[in-house]
């Protein structure tokens, strides 16, 4: 998850409240959808990031 939101040059810190700056970032990603993910949910888009996270070099690295 960390490598995808490092590619998309969101961040995502450690410090306390890491939660909900997370659920704030997919409330952002969710407000601009993309041309292809315009229906999608909070939860598609966490799994995206998930399976991205655990493939870093799908996102150029």
């Amino acid at each position: 998850m960390q490598h995808a939101l490092n590619a998309l040059g969101l961040a995502l810190t450690r410090a306390p409240g890491r939660y909900g700056r997370y659920m704030q970032l997919l409330g952002y990603l969710l407000d601009h959808p993309h041309q292809h993910a315009d229906d999608w949910t909070a939860r598609d888009i966490d799994t995206a990031l998930y399976w991205i996270g655990k493939s870093p070099q799908a996102v150029g690295h």
